[in-house]
């Protein structure tokens, strides 16, 4: 250790203290490295939107956060966008004007809203095209990057370029979006600028990916990665690792393109780049898919599928969806196949259909917006050679691009249709299975609240395993300086650890054996269980499993358990998944209405009593959510009866848990005060002579 070489009064002890520190700073690393970057950025611009004295400046603050929310909430970012276009209108401010409408142009041709898209991107053209615009333009005092009014004009004109190959990108007319990528490419460079130099590259290299010409892919990605390297603008360094993962995945290269997708997906999750994230997890699933490996498959589709939701983007919830299907599929899970599939396709034609008819519009509108560009462009030699051959051209180019379409979405539908025709004859065939499937899927809702515990006994084993490894070095240096003290002193720390590594070692056991316990298949028997213990861990890991998912929800936990009840013979698995769906249920409830009130005033609260009242085990689960309805109480056991959202719930739960609390000769009631709160209550009788009894349940 370096530490050794200074002079100290007590060395050993120093030598002790410091390999203290490397322990507990080895256990703390992990949590110092996420958790601030990106919550302090937003929580930061928002905070200098209030403190900011000029109206330049909160002009300018408003567009850091519209680029903020450009790739993770839409919305949010057109809002802010549009407030920072008001802004410059108002202050006179062309230039700037010119520069966000280019991002709302971005955020347009995203909503596949190529026209109007189009149409910001001419607006732009015309603005920077006209040298008067670089009179009384503001350059904030503290900016380093902008350096003169005709650079950042000239950027402008390269940035309508680069959007103008999006736009074309996303009308399939891929061929005259490389030509815009280049020439962006090329004013950049010719104005001293790299920036378009990683953008550029990157979706040049996309749309060769895309278009099978992999080789050429791989050059324009690579060259991205590298520019990016360059000139640290590291923005899209996710989505360019995507793109080499592609070409690695179409090559059949399967390990480097897993390797290049997690690493894309990783990187995008700490620029918060959910739209590529999207993506990322989308081609982990399909690589997966084409690996055999379903469960993984499921895991990286369902990933995708919850971050399309957050990003409200249909386009992402069809895909995303449809490889849920096809992972449930590969699972035999044949009805919830079907139910997503069922979503992917509504979705996907509503899309289609919205897609075409805004192709439509930007044919209509092309041919006048180009005449306009061209008018606007003579001014400048760079943007006359851009634009001298569109108006001949872009008329058949669009027709047969809109051909194309058409005929690339009949043949999708076909496809769908086939696909959906089989899942239905699958589904005829195991219907009869659709009861025990309902029964392990509550395994996947353990699994997240079960990994969230494994994984702390694991960080400690990986850790004090890396130190008790340092620690054999500095004990051969001592060996061999012969120094027995010291190195006695340093294999007392290595014992020490070994301890702790088999400690934390038996804690992971100990977890997964109870997994395998609450996993596996009933058997109908009768044991002697503690309900206490039961209840509490699937009250924890009902929660744990929630907060892996969304990292947001929060809730407070409470218990009350009566000490005196001891073991009841009860079947434990089948007791442990109604506890489960209704600690389910509750969580579900109290963040709908989290949601719903978004108010801090509002605590979501869950809690768990259980007592022996006479001969009879009694469990209370409540919840201080919206309640239920009057005019659905009723239904609400009844098999298939649900009140979530289409994709959300099967309506199984309740009718299951209320038959296996039946099978055990008990009671399943509900009571609730809509708006207020909701409480399910188990009653079991308690019997002695019930141990080796067996029960069957639905």
């Amino acid at each position: 250790m370096k530490e050794r070489n200074l002079k100290f009064k007590y060395p050993l002890i120093n030598m002790q203290i410091t390999r203290s520190l490397k322990i507990i700073l080895l256990l703390l690393l992990p949590f110092f490295a996420i958790s601030q970057s990106k919550n302090e950025e937003i929580n930061n611009l928002h905070y200098k939107l209030k403190d900011v004295a000029t109206e330049e400046q909160k002009m300018l603050v408003l567009n850091d956060i519209a680029i903020y929310y450009m790739e993770s909430a839409r919305d949010s970012s057109m809002f802010y966008n549009q407030k920072s276009i008001t802004y410059a209108e108002k202050l006179e401010q062309p230039l700037w004007k010119a520069r966000f409408l280019l991002i709302k142009a971005y955020l347009l041709q995203k909503e596949v809203n190529l026209a109007l898209s189009l149409k910001l991107c001419n607006e732009v053209l015309a603005i920077a095209n006209d040298a008067k615009n670089e009179k009384n333009f503001f350059i904030p005092k503290d900016d380093l990057i902008i350096e003169t009014p005709s650079k950042f004009r000239m950027n402008l004109i390269s940035n309508a370029f680069h959007q103008l190959g999006n736009t074309n990108s996303n009308a399939a007319n891929e061929k005259k979006a490389i030509e815009y990528y280049k020439k962006s490419i090329f004013v950049q460079k010719e104005n001293d600028s790299t920036y378009r130099s990683v953008t550029g590259a990157m979706n040049i290299g996309s749309i060769y990916s895309g278009s099978g010409q992999l080789d050429s892919a791989f050059i324009y990605a690579t060259r991205a990665l590298k520019n990016a390297r360059i000139t640290g603008y590291k923005d899209y360094a996710g989505s360019i690792r995507a793109i080499i993962g592609n070409v690695y995945f179409k090559k059949g290269v399967l390990d480097s393109a897993k390797y290049y997708y997690k690493t894309s997906a990783k990187v995008n999750r700490e620029q918060n780049n959910v739209s590529s994230e999207i993506r990322s997890n989308l081609s982990l699933a399909k690589l997966y898919e084409k690996q055999k490996q379903p469960d993984s498959m499921l895991y990286f589709a369902s990933a995708a599928m919850k971050l399309a939701y957050q990003l409200e983007s249909f386009a992402f919830i069809s895909k995303s969806t449809e490889q849920v299907a096809f992972a449930y599929k590969e699972l035999g899970n044949n009805e919830r196949a079907l139910n997503y599939l069922s979503i992917s396709k509504k979705i996907g034609d509503s899309l289609q259909s919205d897609r075409n008819e805004k192709l439509l519009q930007f044919q209509n509108q092309n041919f006048d917006k180009q005449i306009r560009l061209e008018k606007a462009a003579k001014e400048s030699v760079i943007a006359k050679n851009s634009i001298r051959t569109i108006a001949l051209l872009i008329g058949l180019g669009l027709l047969s691009l809109l051909a194309l379409v058409i005929y690339r979405n009949n043949r999708k539908k076909n496809k769908s249709n086939k696909v959906l025709e089989a899942t239905l004859t699958d589904l005829k065939a195991t219907q009869s299975q659709l009861i025990q499937s309902e029964k392990m899927a509550s395994l996947g809702e353990l699994t997240a609240g079960i990994a969230h515990e494994i994984q702390n006994p694991l960080n400690f084993v990986n850790n004090f395993s890396e130190v008790s490894n340092e620690l054999i070095d500095e004990m051969n240096e001592e060996l061999d300086k012969g120094d027995l003290e010291e190195a006695k002193a340093i294999s007392l720390d290595i014992k020490q650890n070994l301890e702790k590594i088999n400690h934390h070692g038996k804690r992971a056991d100990g977890i997964v054996k109870g997994m395998l316990q609450h996993s596996r298949k009933s058997t109908g028997k009768k044991e002697p269980t503690d309900i206490n213990k039961l209840t509490d861990e699937y009250f924890r890991l009902a929660y744990h499993g929630l907060r892996a998912k969304d990292k947001s929800f929060n809730a407070a936990l409470e218990t009350d358990y009566d000490e005196n009840i001891g073991e009841i013979n009860v079947i434990p698995q089948d007791i442990g998944r109604v506890i489960l769906n209704l600690f389910t249920n509750a969580f579900y409830a109290v963040g709908e209405k989290k949601v719903t009130l978004a108010s801090e005033a509002y605590k979501p609260t869950v809690s768990v009593r259980t007592e022996k009242i006479k001969e009879m085990l009694v469990i209370t689960i409540k919840d201080n959510g919206n309640g239920i309805h009057e005019k659905t109480i009723d239904k609400i056991f009844q098999p298939f009866f649900t009140t979530k959202p289409t994709g959300k719930g099967t309506g199984l739960g309740l009718s299951m848990s209320y038959d296996i609390i039946k099978a055990h000769k008990g009671e399943l009631t509900v009571d609730t005060e809509e708006g207020t709160f909701t409480a399910f209550k188990i009653s079991i009788p308690i019997k002695k002579s019930d141990k080796n009894e067996n029960i069957s349940s639905r």
